[in-house]
């Protein structure tokens, strides 16, 4: 890829809004292990120093604030589609439907998982998606609550991530929750019963044990 033609559309950016969009354009076409450092710094019209200024941890601190981008977006639009649904099965299946779609259109996420799997594995790892989880608690209370009382809400939103990156760890998944009426089967099937009280909070710790 030419060089201008990744930088010359950013001149406009800040700084480090010009290195981040050039790290996830070249990761992309490129994969992140064939992209480096003075790649990004020539591509975003910067120096090698001005990359490590703004972001120490070079090329994997890049990747990981491209995909935090990305996370950021899905939870927004995964609350559009809840707060306007009409009850606990749509708004559930609409949020993990639309959150596999998202990843399904991200082009760096879908780049890695052709090519570097095994980022994507570590990214995801038990000692790495912990932050993710207390995020989509955060998120479930606040989104789910008119549902459910805002513990269980919590849980929900915790147990839709789990659902998603089970998803991404897939290359072929067997339930292809791209597909909206799919998703509304697996949570009327595997979810909805279990919201009676305790059993879903029983459940989900078993799950985090297993």
């Amino acid at each position: 890829m030419s060089t201008a033609a990744v930088a010359s559309p950013k001149l406009a950016l800040a700084v480090p809004e010009r290195i981040v969009a050039a790290a996830a354009e070249l990761i992309t076409s490129q994969g992140l292990r064939g992209t480096s450092v003075d790649d990004i710094a020539s591509a975003a019209g910067c120096g090698r120093a001005t990359v490590y200024r703004y972001f120490p941890g070079g090329r994997a601190e890049l990747l990981e604030v491209t995909l935090g981008e990305g996370v950021d977006r899905i939870f927004a639009l995964c609350a559009q589609v809840t707060d306007h649904a009409g009850s606990l099965a749509e708004a559930v299946a609409g949020t993990i439907n639309i959150a596999v779609l998202e990843l399904s259109n991200d082009a760096v996420v879908q780049q890695l998982l052709v090519d570097e799997p095994d980022t994507i594995a570590t990214l995801i790892s038990p000692m790495r998606i912990e932050p993710l989880f207390e995020r989509a608690s955060e998120w479930g209370a606040e989104h789910f609550s008119r549902f459910l009382e805002p513990a269980i809400a919590a849980h929900v939103g915790e147990w839709c991530v789990r659902v998603v990156t089970d998803h991404l760890r897939s290359p072929a998944p067997i339930i292809d929750i791209t597909d909206l009426s799919v998703a509304r089967k697996l949570v009327d099937t595997f979810l909805i019963p279990t919201l009676i009280p305790g059993t879903f909070v029983d459940h989900l710790t078993t799950t985090r044990n297993d």
